[in-house]
């Protein structure tokens, strides 16, 4: 009986030595993640190593033109709403018609001005997206050479059926 109890002795001693282990782990690592979240939340310096995630700040030519396409029809839209002013002022007060002329054609104008910018830049973006597309033609008409100096239209069934043969008679 002694001899059990001094056998399971130790055995207590160290599951007791483990527990108190994963103890201090548990509080270590919930220790480190409550610093990283007040590190995370912080408004200083970001960590070196970090990773930042910003909006990109350079316009394409493509982001340009699609801008430009938007506020002409922006324009477009007030210029409308300016024609159906024209129309209601015509029909109900024909003395404000002057006036309403007069919106209409600077609304006229912006969105021709609107129009312009957006067909060029559209055009420039045009250009880009041609020369893009005439590079990366370039480049892969390199590759696919590249690929075709070798032994890419070798027949390997037959190599392989008359390397069988040999060394089937070996």
């Amino acid at each position: 009986w002694l001899k059990f109890v001094c056998h399971i002795g130790p055995v207590i001693t160290i599951v007791q030595v483990m527990l108190a282990c994963n103890i201090q782990l548990c509080l270590a690592g919930l220790l480190a993640a409550v610093s990283s979240h007040a590190r995370l939340h912080s408004h200083s310096d970001p960590i070196i190593g970090s990773t930042m995630i910003t909006a990109p700040n350079v316009a394409t030519e493509s982001m340009k033109a699609s801008a430009a396409i938007r506020d002409y029809l922006g324009a477009s839209a007030e210029r409308d709403e300016t024609w159906a002013h024209v129309s209601s002022a015509n029909e109900t007060s024909p003395a404000m018609l002057p006036s309403h002329l007069a919106r209409f054609l600077k609304a006229q104008n912006a969105t021709m001005e609107a129009l312009d910018k957006a067909t060029n830049l559209s055009g420039e973006a045009l250009a880009v997206a041609i020369a893009e597309k005439t590079a990366a033609e370039t480049e892969y008409e390199a590759k696919e050479t590249a690929l075709s100096e070798g032994r890419i239209g070798a027949d390997f069934k037959a190599e392989a059926s008359s390397l069988k043969l040999e060394m089937q008679t070996l």
